[in-house]
């Protein structure tokens, strides 16, 4: 009996599936600005890094992904990597709402979008939407670390000089 007991227990043990992490496929920055300043975040592996009121970056900020959060990023990456995207969309007839850009740092490819909304860039607006969600619903934890690269973040400030405070 004790004999049974024992294979059956190695049985189920060895049979238990770990779970595999899950990576971001690609490391890439996130800004947008709206109604506040700029905010930007850096995914990278399972970490992202915040500066909100960037370039100033009195505060940096940081919070983790989950397995479930990954792969959903990595879906939109692998969309967004299928589309030619052109360089910026920009509606220069509306002053106020959200700008957002993109990022993709090792393939060197940036998409800005000012105030454009269209089919064409429909999976960026819903790639934006869910990214702005997640990190407002996360519980961002603050890091002394400011040298972290954000990216270039030059084309949100084309109409002022953004106030260095590093």
């Amino acid at each position: 009996m004790k004999i049974i007991i024992a294979f059956c227990f190695i049985i189920s043990f060895s049979s238990c599936k770990r779970e595999e992490k899950v990576v971001l496929q690609s490391e890439f920055v996130f800004a947008y600005s709206g109604m506040q300043n700029l905010s930007v975040f850096k995914f990278t592996k399972d970490t992202v890094f915040v500066s909100h009121n960037y370039p100033s970056r009195i505060k940096g900020f940081f919070y983790l992904m989950n397995n479930d959060e990954k792969t959903k990023i990595n879906g939109f990456i692998n969309t967004v990597k299928h589309i030619d995207y052109k360089k910026e969309y920009i509606n220069e007839y509306v002053i106020d709402g959200l700008d957002y850009q993109f990022e993709f740092l090792e393939h060197k490819k940036r998409i800005y979008v000012q105030n454009f909304e269209s089919d064409e860039t429909k999976t960026l607006s819903d790639f934006a939407n869910y990214l702005i969600k997640l990190s407002n619903r996360k519980k961002q934890i603050e890091h002394s670390n400011l040298k972290i690269d954000f990216g270039n973040t030059a084309i949100f400030f084309r109409d002022s000089e953004p106030c260095l405070f590093e």
